[in-house]
């Protein structure tokens, strides 16, 4: 029963908080597209990390089955094509981030924005 109490007061201060919160500025499209495009080009940056540490993590396990393979080749979980995949993958992963722009360019024509790992967006103008 006391649980319930402290949930109930929880809420209630939770709800508190969130009505006496400052009201929200007003702003217009071209404000919130422009946020829109920072936090986008972070999430590049963020995503081209993970994919370079993927890819390099994958490799690794690839060139790692080849080791297992090596040591014990009729083991039926370290097949040579398994390893093959692995490393191909991971090197698919590594490239991902140099190869994004020039995709979003032949997608969307020359006067589309484009990103890759290190500038962010900029224009093909």
């Amino acid at each position: 029963m006391k649980t319930w109490k402290k949930r109930a007061a929880l809420a209630a201060a939770a709800t508190a908080a969130a009505l006496i919160a400052a009201p929200a500025m007003a702003q217009d499209a071209g404000a919130i597209l422009s946020g829109l495009r920072g936090q986008a080009t972070e999430a590049v940056s963020f995503a081209t990390v993970i994919s370079f540490l993927l890819g390099a993590a994958i490799g690794i396990a690839g060139f790692l089955k080849f080791y297992a393979n090596t040591k014990n080749p009729n083991d039926p979980s370290n097949k040579m094509s398994t390893a093959f995949i692995l490393i191909f993958v991971g090197a698919g992963l590594v490239a991902l981030p140099a190869v994004l722009g020039s995709g979003i360019s032949t997608v969307f024509g020359s006067g589309a924005d484009t990103t890759d790992g290190t500038s962010g967006f900029t224009s093909l103008n």
